[in-house]
């Protein structure tokens, strides 16, 4: 399969295509790719999704993909690195942008598209407008357009999740997004206060999330904790310590002790095994 190699940390693109010009691929990049307007398939690991825009995708860069098109259609093709924003020198913006893209990813990967983004649609043309006047990947406009975009997707993403669950999945769908939201600070998503948060009792708390989930509270964090930490590993230049107490670790020995628990090797090891 072929692999893209993006060098630069931000990269905008906006076209209209009759054909689809390139093989199956992946990428080093995440890459957000909005359709304006047109219809045809998406085909994305191994997912054939109808589109008929406008609609969005978001896609890591695990994920291999390539459209066929059935009517013209116009993209914008958002293509950034998990370091864009390491040229701001703030560390609590980068974690920050990190923490929407833990969400953004995991809607994702449960949904692939999104749709209902007619308000979107500005902000996207803002940011295309912006990228050619600029011409520059570190412009402070792009920057905070990106920002402004992500919120307004989570929002849509959040609300759709929601109206398509059933009542009691609506229930724990507040739950799972209160703990992706949370994850970070470790003492507020501890069973005793999630029960207080959300009304039940400690006991009926983890019954009804094995009920509707298939798991275990505990396990739950864990897996998802240890999802964010290969994504870390795997992605970032963060270091070890700045990934510790980001994900809520009391120091860099116990997330080595905790990553240990899943992988037969030290974080450094998988990093230096994933990014080789």
């Amino acid at each position: 399969m072929k692999r893209y190699i993006q060098h630069e940390y931000l990269k905008v693109s906006h076209f209209t295509a009759r054909e689809w010009e390139h093989p199956v691929h992946n990428h080093n990049h995440f890459e957000l790719i909005f359709i304006h307007k047109g219809s045809g398939t998406h085909c994305v690991s191994g997912m054939n999704i109808p589109y008929d825009g406008p609609c969005l995708f978001l896609l890591a860069p695990c994920d291999a993909h390539h459209f066929e098109i059935t009517a013209p259609t116009t993209f914008t093709f958002i293509k950034f690195t998990n370091v864009y924003l390491h040229g701001t020198g703030n560390i609590r913006l980068q974690q920050s942008w990190n923490q929407e893209l833990d969400q953004l990813l995991l809607q994702a990967r449960q949904k692939r598209m999104i749709t209902a983004v007619h308000r979107m649609e500005p902000l996207i043309q803002l940011v295309v407008a912006e990228w050619k006047a600029a011409g520059q990947e570190n412009s402070d406009t792009v920057f905070f357009l990106l920002q402004a975009l992500f919120s307004m997707i989570k929002q849509v993403a959040d609300q759709e999740l929601l109206e398509a669950s059933p009542k009691s999945g609506a229930r724990v769908t507040h739950i799972l997004n209160y703990i992706h939201e949370h994850i970070h600070q470790a003492d507020d998503i501890q069973v005793e206060q999630l029960a207080e948060l959300f009304g039940f009792s400690k006991h009926y708390l983890g019954a009804f999330f094995k009920e509707q989930t298939g798991s275990t509270l505990r396990d739950y964090v864990n897996q998802y904790k240890l999802q964010l930490l290969e994504n870390r590993l795997h992605y970032s230049v963060f270091s070890l310590k700045e990934i510790s107490h980001e994900l809520g670790f009391n120091d860099q020995s116990h997330l080595n002790k905790f990553f240990r628990r899943y992988h037969a090797m030290s974080p450094s090891a998988y990093r230096e095994q994933v990014q080789g």
